[in-house]
């Protein structure tokens, strides 16, 4: 086993130390204000953790107030890499990546992402169980609550934020697509705003995937906007959090 797999093993046998507020799942926590009343909950990618992110998350961080951020790490150690985390499976969906070649039609693609429906219904049950518990602990409700991830985290941020019992404010999903859409569509319950960003250069999550994730969404009632980078791959950007902050300073 690896240390840092030994260190936050260690971290979850307690309820809080530092930044790390400790439940199911090790989390990292960032408080701005003294009085926070609004909770962001972000979601790391695949082949990443906490730490990936967290670059992204400190430009949020210093862009709100009185916010509580809340960055989850998974527990599954990564199929592709024993130093990183992944939420679930891809390489069971997708053994020779097509998902990632440009060659790959977008119909192509999504039946890829599709076949991650049960494993994204199981994570997003436990996230959603989580997310209740620090709702609670804060005492947050979910008009003033927050459900954003990036590339993987974002899949499962849309999937988590559409089958709450009740919606969240906004669901804010950096470098993603509507996964999963069999089962989400049986275990659909709420219809949060749902912005997706997406960078033109990305080849990680294919740009040309967005413009069917925004259909999906229109097509099931759900409230969405789009933002699109010029010049920008697989990775968040300070505009990015721009926009995010902005919608959230705004409740």
């Amino acid at each position: 086993m690896h240390i840092h797999d030994i260190y936050y093993m260690m971290l979850k046998t307690l309820y809080q130390f530092g930044e790390f507020v400790l439940s199911h799942y090790v989390h990292k926590c960032y408080k701005t204000g003294n009085t926070p009343d609004k909770l962001i909950f972000f979601l790391h990618g695949y082949n990443g953790c906490i730490d990936d992110i967290d670059y992204a998350a400190c430009m949020l961080k210093a862009k709100l107030n009185n916010a509580w951020l809340i960055l989850p790490q998974s527990d599954q150690t990564c199929e592709k890499n024993p130093q990183k985390k992944q939420w679930y499976s891809l390489l069971e969906a997708d053994p020779e990546n097509l998902r990632r070649n440009p060659q790959t039609s977008v119909s192509r693609i999504m039946d890829i992402y599709d076949k991650t429906g049960e494993s994204l219904l199981k994570v997003s049950q436990t996230l959603n169980r989580e997310l209740d518990e620090l709702q609670k602990k804060y005492g947050i409700d979910d008009n003033k609550t927050y459900i954003m991830g990036f590339s993987q985290g974002a899949m499962l941020a849309i999937f988590m934020s559409l089958t709450r019992q009740n919606p969240v404010k906004t669901c804010f999903a950096l470098s993603g697509v509507v996964a999963g859409k069999n089962i989400l569509e049986q275990n659909l319950k709420a219809r949060p705003k749902v912005w997706m960003f997406h960078g033109k250069d990305d080849l990680s999550v294919q740009y040309k995937t967005l413009e069917y994730s925004l259909s999906w969404l229109k097509q099931h009632g759900i409230e969405t906007k789009a933002f699109e980078f010029d010049g920008l791959a697989h990775r968040m950007t300070e505009e990015e959090m721009d926009i995010i902050s902005q919608e959230i300073l705004q409740n």
